[in-house]
């Protein structure tokens, strides 16, 4: 199942816009990131006893997208950092002609906001190792309706709060005097919150100043996360990807 939704990168996360090697008592540096992203959410939602698959192509992202905010903020001073990002956003879809006979219609609307917050310790130049907490806030309404003269319409709602602990590494190289590469992945949930999340970054830095810089890149971010039974089940098993891009500005 699938859904496409702008949502806020965390691929912030990961930026330090070419870090130098800095004394344990220098000054603690700052970076503040606005980005974007169109991404694809693959995988289902359900709510109670209803189960639906989500589809939006990427070209429908503005049709379905009802509001969304991204931001992110990284403090790092010597081998430290921490590191905030808020990710939310308002989607809703409305899916026809699905079914055995095609007359089934779905309508689903998701409420989401991420909140994650880590902190990192630099093995050595290029490496960092972190952890950190992922909290999910997602508010769920789904409606099926079977077609025919005899057709049924079936609706739901439900909302869910849930954090996952997170691990990752983010490697970081210089490409010239203007270009930085950032990989970052991390593991999470272990069934503390979430079943089982995982994500995945990669993306360039071009730096316009020592200040500014334009962020280019990718990043994907898998849950699974279903709780309850019966009316008060919630699933959320989904798969959301896609290019981002954004400016950041470090002080």
């Amino acid at each position: 199942m699938k859904s496409q939704t702008v949502s806020l990168s965390l691929m912030a996360l990961c930026v330090a816009l070419g870090r130098p090697a800095v004394a344990a008592d220098a000054a603690w540096q700052h970076t503040a990131v606005l980005y974007m992203i169109g991404a694809s959410i693959d995988g289902e939602a359900g709510v109670g006893n209803l189960t639906a698959d989500v589809d939006v192509s990427f070209g429908d992202i503005l049709d379905n997208l009802e509001m969304g905010a991204m931001a992110a903020y990284r403090a790092e001073r010597g081998p430290w950092a921490i590191v905030a990002d808020l990710i939310w956003m308002n989607l809703e879809q409305d899916k026809s002609g699905i079914g055995p006979l095609g007359g089934t219609r779905a309508d689903v609307e998701l409420d989401q906001m991420i909140v994650e917050l880590d902190g990192s310790y630099a093995l050595n130049e290029r490496l960092d190792a972190y952890a950190g907490l992922r909290y999910w806030d997602v508010d769920s309404d789904l409606t099926v309706a079977t077609g025919g003269p005899s057709g049924v319409v079936l609706s739901d709602s439900l909302s869910e709060d849930w954090v996952d602990p997170v691990l990752g590494l983010r490697y970081e190289v210089p490409l010239g005097e203007r270009w930085t590469l950032v990989a970052r992945g991390d593991i999470g949930g272990f069934g503390v919150g979430s079943d089982f999340t995982w994500h995945a970054t990669a993306f360039a830095s071009w730096h316009l100043s020592a200040q500014a810089s334009l962020l280019f890149g990718f990043r994907y971010l898998d849950v699974d996360y279903d709780d309850g039974s019966g009316n008060s089940r919630f699933l959320m098993d989904v798969g959301e990807g896609g290019p981002t891009a954004g400016f950041a500005w470090q002080f």
